[in-house]
């Protein structure tokens, strides 16, 4: 859907509209259930929390401008392989034999992905896109992490609406980046924002949260490896993306660390 999009959006307008609608549906129609603590928007965490997941947004919408959706989310995956070893990193979490295992296995998968088995050049287009998709992870671990105390004082709504609305400003001021860019609005634009607003932020969001509520990060993102399934399968039917041996390689080894981290958990 964003890789679609792309193609009529500059991908920082792209990424702002999404959540700005998103924070208007969350003003206008989920307020008074709990979605907006003002308290907590005054609060330095949700910021912190904000713009790190902002941040991840812009990483992620640039990056697909120059790789394949299938790499995008194989390398997005690996984001439940960071989360364990940030959280051992923090004392909150051990990393035992079989989760440990499932790391190395999904890295080294991530690897075979982004090189396709060669040697790269670092002013490969599509490798600036896997690095920058590769980022989008590390900021989507770090937003699992660092949400959960934030869920267990507030509550999963407030803190999926007060993210929603910190990103949704954020992203705003990074609409510059996108420079001269063309825009080509349409019905069609008006769909792809309209869905990734409703299902894939606010739905998405609120799930997370709420799994936060009653899990660690590392259960929560067990969710993954279905994303990743369906992602890749869709792009490569859509786009025609490539998928080789070395890509269907790291594929399985990101799926199968993704699987030991996750039920080891």
């Amino acid at each position: 859907m964003i890789k679609l999009g792309l193609g009529l959006l500059p991908p920082s307008l792209f990424a702002a509209l999404r959540f700005s609608l998103s924070s208007v549906l969350v003003l206008l129609l989920l307020r008074r259930k709990g979605w907006v603590d003002w308290s907590l928007l005054r609060s330095r965490p949700i910021w912190v929390v904000g713009f790190v997941n902002a941040f991840g947004y812009v990483l992620q919408f640039q990056g697909q401008k120059f790789t394949t959706s299938s790499d995008a989310a194989l390398i997005i995956s690996t984001a439940a392989l960071m989360i364990p070893v940030l959280s051992w990193a923090r004392g909150n979490e051990k990393i035992a034999a079989k989760k440990g295992l499932g790391v190395l296995s999904g890295f080294f998968g991530a690897s075979l992905v982004v090189t396709q088995g060669r040697a790269v050049s670092l002013g490969e287009a599509q490798f600036l896109g896997d690095v920058l998709i590769f980022g989008t992870a590390v900021t989507i671990a770090l937003v699992f992490i660092y949400s959960k105390d934030l869920v267990i004082q507030k509550g999963g709504r407030a803190v999926t609406g007060g993210m929603i609305l910190v990103t949704s400003l954020l992203l705003v001021l990074a609409i510059p980046l996108d420079q001269s860019a063309s825009i080509n609005f349409s019905w069609e634009v008006v769909f792809y924002v309209v869905f990734l607003s409703v299902v894939a932020t606010i739905g998405a969001y609120h799930f997370l949260m709420k799994g936060l509520e009653t899990v660690s990060p590392t259960v929560s993102s067990i969710v993954l490896p279905i994303e990743v399934i369906v992602a890749v399968a869709l792009s490569v039917i859509i786009f025609g993306d490539p998928f080789n041996l070395y890509s269907g390689t790291g594929a399985v080894l990101i799926l199968a660390g993704v699987l030991l981290v996750s039920s080891s958990s």
